[in-house]
């Protein structure tokens, strides 16, 4: 592992952060619990985690809200994983994709009957036949011609356990798992990416690594680089990744080295707002939930946020979680936000969208800052 992952010998400090970015508060005054970060990072595998993990936690209910699909750029992106797996599986494939969420991906995999698909998910919200709201279960077992893993394997703790649950249902099956990639967080030093939620960071070294080389997994970058997928066999999961897992071989990893320009750069933004009305802050998903999360922990930026803005309807009227900043959507953002203003977007794919959306507007010449 390079000199990225700079570590302690024992165990990590912890940071405390809110557990569930992704799952607003209905009121202020609602129960905000915290949950603690302390990474970890496997020498022989490259694979990092927080070990302070606790899955009991998490609750993925209806409050739980994940779909990014009303933004078109993230659209764009299901819409070429789309067409990545059907240009590798024939027409006609039978596909299971296992915590589809709220079926955004699942309704483009589906389309036009290409593949026969069937989807799982405790916290999927229609009325799609094809999609059980539950989890998989040991007493399951189903055939199949290959399974989908999107943004799932980030949130179980002991991936190659899931990987091999999964293989005992499908048997050997080629899968595709899509996960956020560390090294993209690390190099574009994202500290907004690190979330509880997560107990599983990827480097592309270590996603590879839970197939046998010789069985030949394909991968690549999606979304900008922000994420990786690979596509390998079920039944070719390798011995060696859970033999590092369950060595010794783990140095835990200060938060603070890993990102030492946090302070600054939440401070650079400080200092940008000194002159002006308010900031509002584009994303009430992780990465603009940990923002705020970072400035409350601060005490920078947070008084200074008239409000957070997202395009889920679900969201909003509600509060984020940790700051609890109040999530409102796009038109009332562009009814009531200053046009001298700050708008800070939590995620820089989608800067040229907001620009977009942006123009023509009295809002139009607003100074942008992009995490």
């Amino acid at each position: 592992m390079g000199d990225q992952y700079r570590s302690t010998k024992h165990s990590a400090a912890a940071l405390d952060v809110p557990i569930m970015p992704n799952r607003p508060l209905a009121h202020v005054a609602d129960p905000d619990p915290i949950g603690r970060i302390a990474l970890r990072a496997n020498k022989a595998s490259g694979f990092i985690e927080n070990e302070a993990f606790d899955p009991e936690l998490l609750v993925y209910d209806d409050r739980y809200q994940n779909s990014l699909a009303f933004s078109e750029r993230f659209n764009a992106h299901l819409s070429e994983v789309a067409e990545l797996l059907r240009a590798r599986f024939p027409k006609g494939a039978r596909v299971v994709e296992v915590g589809c969420g709220k079926g955004d991906f699942f309704r483009l995999l589906s389309k036009g009957d290409y593949f026969s698909c069937r989807g799982f998910d405790a916290a999927y919200e229609g009325n799609d036949p094809r999609i059980e709201r539950r989890f998989l279960s040991a007493e399951d077992r189903m055939v199949c011609d290959f399974v989908v893993l999107r943004h799932t394997l980030e949130h179980i703790r002991a991936p190659h356990d899931f990987l091999a649950f999964l293989r005992d249902i499908f048997g050997d099956v080629p899968i595709y798992i899509e996960v956020p990639d560390v090294d993209w967080t690390l190099k574009n030093q994202a500290f907004i990416d690190i979330t509880y939620e997560h107990v599983n960071y990827f480097t592309r070294l270590a996603l590879l690594g839970l197939f046998e080389p010789a069985s030949v997994p394909e991968g690549g970058s999606l979304f900008d680089d922000q994420y990786q997928f690979v596509i390998g066999r079920l039944g070719a999961l390798a011995p060696s990744f859970v033999e590092s897992y369950r060595s010794d071989a783990w140095e835990g990893l200060e938060f603070d080295s890993l990102f030492p320009d946090v302070g600054s750069t939440i401070g650079k933004i400080e200092a940008t707002l000194k002159d002006r009305r308010s900031a509002y802050v584009w994303g009430a998903a992780t990465k603009g939930c940990m923002f705020l999360a970072h400035c409350a922990r601060l005490g920078q930026v947070l008084d200074s946020v008239a409000f957070a803005v997202d395009s889920n309807p679900a969201k909003v009227g509600g509060f984020l979680p940790f700051s609890h900043v109040e999530i409102c959507g796009p038109e009332r953002f562009m009814a009531e936000a200053s046009a001298d203003g700050l708008l800070i977007v939590a995620n820089p794919a989608y800067e040229g969208e907001i620009r977009r959306n942006l123009a023509g507007s009295r809002l139009a010449s607003m100074e942008i800052v992009a995490l």
